[in-house]
């Protein structure tokens, strides 16, 4: 925190397409240098240090669309703005879906809306691009690997492949019903001592906290993750500064995506994709990007 405090954020912004260089070789040595963990290449290795470009990237990204969309601070963003944005967007998100990592490459997206948003970018416009989006969903499809297919599917079949891909949701689902009001406590939790639930320290933390703490407990962290989505949102509103403004805007937009995403896949609500959920799952990338 003193690290961040003692930067200007308009020199940030400043490195941008440095930084923004930086990131895109760091996504391309996951190839070369990255191991394999669970069927996707993600991290890389340095010595004891094990370290996930795709978490510092989402920084970058932002930091990348307050310099685009800033260019002219006097000016609405122009089509051609608009478009050099959404390549930003392109190439980093091309790049982690081919890890695989689909989960953080989705983040990127609501993170643009919400910025685009926020510069005055007319709504027409964004929902010619989301229509695009939709057109292409029948691509999209043939692009993902046979697992991602297959949790889509059990999306929406629930009950397809119980004991393989629908698994993780189901013990998911058994573990919150079981925390019922008041939770189980820490000694009481056996879904999650007992190693029912599959990733419980990663991705599926919300899991193993509503069973130890209940419904009672999920509201409190529920209203946590509010409030401080909330006054991200409020300090946005009232920075008269573009760059700050954008910034603001889009780190808390990376928060409220990684939440609602990360709370979706848990319950059932959204298809499982891997992604934490912030200052709650194990990770160091995660926890220091956060």
């Amino acid at each position: 925190m003193l690290v961040v405090l003692s930067l200007d954020y308009r020199s940030l912004v400043r490195f941008a397409p440095a930084l923004y260089v930086m990131g895109l070789a760091l996504l391309l040595s996951v190839f070369v240098l990255g191991r394999t963990v669970s069927g996707a290449k993600r991290w890389i290795h340095l010595g004891a240090l094990t370290f996930q470009p795709s978490e510092l990237f989402k920084l970058i990204f932002v930091v990348a669309l307050a310099w685009v969309l800033t260019w002219r601070a006097d000016e609405a963003p122009s089509r051609g703005t608009i478009l050099a944005s959404l390549a930003l967007l392109g190439v980093p998100f091309l790049l982690m879906v081919r890890q695989p990592d689909l989960g953080t490459a989705l983040v990127l997206v609501p993170v643009a809306v919400a910025v685009f948003i926020g510069v005055g970018v007319r709504l027409r416009v964004l929902g010619a691009s989301a229509l695009a989006g939709l057109a292409a969903l029948p691509l999209a499809w043939h692009a993902l690997k046979p697992y991602q297919q297959d949790r889509l599917l059990v999306y929406l079949d629930p009950f397809r492949d119980p004991l393989g891909t629908a698994y993780n949701v189901i013990q998911a689902k058994i573990a919150i019903g079981s925390g019922q009001l008041l939770g189980k406590g820490v000694s009481g939790a056996t879904q999650s001592r007992l190693a029912f639930l599959p990733e419980r320290h990663t991705d599926f933390i919300f899991a193993v906290f509503a069973e130890m703490w209940g419904f009672t407990g999920c509201l409190v962290l529920v209203v946590a993750y509010g409030l401080l989505v909330l006054r991200g949102f409020e300090i946005a509103a009232s920075t008269r500064d573009p760059q700050g403004r954008v910034l603001a805007l889009g780190v808390t937009a990376v928060f409220a995506a990684q939440i609602l995403i990360n709370l979706g896949m848990v319950t059932g609500l959204l298809p499982v994709v891997g992604i934490p959920l912030p200052l709650m799952s194990y990770g160091g990338s995660s926890m220091v990007a956060s």
